[in-house]
């Protein structure tokens, strides 16, 4: 490989991937640069403040099949934001770089992070989470020197960029911000809210007004991307944070693309948090990426055409919702044709795995569940898929139906046999075949997880719900199913403030306990409330063995729902 800058200090190594894209099987060419680390020193007091770095990105000769950010926080004392290990506030940021442009620089978005509510957070077992951003199709501006801008100072940051290296779906050609804002010529006056606008402006249309592009014509595929947070607590339903409002895309003065911003955040990996972090909101969720919005435009569009894009929003309701705000980027992407006929790509695992973002419903010994995309040219009709234990028996399942170019679809496998499992084994997961053939690109084929495993208990044990008052309890719903998802017991319609002890005895199998809250806030007391008489009293959910000993003691702050995996004896019991 040739790197542009010798200044730069880079490390290439070639590593074995186990995570959610690559394969275990294939030695992969990878470039790390880690700018930030939890050594680096923090961006300095003050609210809000972002970390801001020279980064030496390799050469624009080289292709890369991925280009990722990773992105790990962590609680520590030495963070200056407060007084808390993880800051105590719900802080947005956005990941940024800054490029040379014609006329002095231009600040692109890569990706909006919301950090979560500090107080009595706990980030994991190692008091960290990562979170991961495909930023494949900023590759052509990732080159050469550039100033990158990231985080705050509420928690450790450790950042990385991995640069797999390989042809990848389709080669980005072009990245345009649509709507570009800020002063070009001085792009230190760029600063985190230069693309935040008022709710007002929004639905007047005096800012965002249509904007013509010229679409390349050496490009054969196009798409735009947006990337849209609400914030502020404006008039009667709070906005822009708290109220669900659709946007819309207009191409060529036809309306083409209308969507929802709204985020359920009821079911949050990262709990308990010290804060109203349950509640869904507009875009985000306190410790969650920004929801970004893909649209592909190549079948409206031709190379070479000079188009209008225009933004549009829902009108506002009320006057006094002007004063809210959104924080966006709209970008528009071009592509040459697709690199392969027979792509079929496997994007995540989501059980089993250990990975964070999927920490709610792990460990489970339910079937496998995979996300693929189709990422070559030709219709995938049928794929056979081979999966299990590493060390086990195979399983081998064929899927029928009907996948075009870049469509993605979610998977549900047969359980495999699971019979010696043990804490952490290897799980793999291969495309064996694509329409009857091989794959085209088989380094996408194959992913290996780490299967964590459920909870034992015994075979008898007893569950104990302490309501909450105020009409709160018929919220609430308990249940218990087994390895088949047949419901063994259910009990709803609970009554306020008593106490409720629920015997439990059950065969040798696999089960799982699901206990949920329609509103989706837990049992907790509802602190943050402004008046006392609507706090209540707080809630309790515990599993007591012999003697009542306590086995689990879950937090009353969950959420959505509580799902308790466990096993009797053998998890291998059919």
């Amino acid at each position: 490989m040739r790197f542009s800058n010798k200044k730069e200090k880079r490390l290439l190594i070639y590593i074995l991937f186990f995570n959610l894209l690559f394969p275990a099987d294939f030695s992969v060419d990878t470039l790390i640069l880690n700018p930030i680390t939890f050594k680096t020193p923090g961006p300095g007091p003050g609210w809000n403040t972002q970390y801001k770095t020279k980064v030496f990105f390799p050469d624009s000769l080289v292709f890369w099949s991925k280009i990722l950010m990773v992105q790990t926080l962590k609680c520590d004392s030495s963070t200056e934001a407060d007084e808390f290990d993880c800051g105590a506030w719900d802080y947005i940021w956005d990941a940024s770089v800054v490029v040379p442009a014609v006329k002095g620089f231009e600040r692109f978005k890569l990706g909006s992070f919301v950090t979560p509510y500090g107080k009595r957070l706990s980030l994991g077992k190692n008091n960290s989470w990562t979170w991961t951003y495909d930023i494949t199709d900023y590759a052509p501006i990732l080159t050469g020197d550039l100033e990158l801008i990231i985080g705050n100072n509420q928690e450790l940051l450790d950042l990385k960029f991995l640069f797999i290296s390989g042809t990848p779906t389709r080669n980005v050609i072009e990245v345009k911000n649509i709507f570009p804002s800020g002063d070009k010529s001085d792009h230190s006056l760029n600063d985190m809210y230069q693309s935040m606008y008022r709710y007002s402006a929004l639905s007047s249309d005096s800012v965002l007004q249509v904007a013509e592009i010229i679409l390349r014509d050496d490009a054969s595929g196009f798409k735009i991307k947006s990337i849209i947070s609400g914030h502020g607590h404006a008039g009667p339903n709070y906005c822009c944070e708290w109220i669900e409002k659709w946007h819309a895309l207009w191409i060529n003065g036809k309306e083409e693309f209308r969507w929802q911003v709204w985020k359920d955040c009821g079911y949050n990996p990262i709990y308990p948090q010290g804060g109203t972090w349950p509640y869904d909101r507009a875009g985000w969720c306190p410790g969650t990426k920004v929801d970004e919005y893909s649209f592909e435009i190549t079948d409206i569009v031709s190379p070479g055409d000079r188009i209008l894009v225009d933004y549009e929003i829902e009108p506002m309701i009320d006057e006094r919702e002007g004063s809210g705000s959104y924080l966006m980027a709209h970008q528009i992407f071009s592509y040459g044709p697709p690199n392969f006929n027979s792509n079929v790509e496997i994007l995540e695992v989501v059980r089993p795995t250990l990975d964070d973002k999927y920490s709610r419903i792990n460990p489970s010994l339910y079937g496998p569940k995979i996300i693929v995309q189709n990422s070559g040219s030709d219709l995938v009709k049928n794929m056979r898929i081979v999966y299990g234990l590493s060390y086990g028996q195979k399983s081998t399942y064929r899927w029928r139906g009907s996948l075009a170019f870049l469509e993605k679809i979610e998977i549900v496998l047969p359980a495999p046999n699971w019979e010696g499992l043990f804490e952490n084994n290897e799980f793999f997961v291969d495309i064996g075949s694509v329409n009857g053939r091989k794959d085209q690109f088989i380094n996408n084929n194959v992913v290996k997880t780490l299967v964590p495993i459920p909870r034992e208990l015994p075979a008898v044990f007893t569950i104990v719900l302490n309501t909450n008052n105020l009409g709160r309890a018929k919220e609430n719903k308990l249940e218990i199913i087994n390895h088949e998802r047949i419901s063994l017991f259910s009990k709803k319609n609970f009554q306020d403030d008593k106490i409720h002890r629920i015997p439990v005895r059950l065969d040798p199998g696999y089960y799982e306990l699901i206990f949920s809250d329609s509103l989706e806030n837990g049992i907790d007391r509802l602190w943050w409330k402004s008046n006392k008489d609507s706090i209540g009293i707080r809630g309790q959910l515990r599993i007591l063995g012999e003697y009542d000993s306590i086995i689990v003691d879950f937090t009353p702050d969950f959420g959505e729902k509580i799902r308790f995996p466990f096993y009797i004896e053998t998890i291998n019991k059919k």
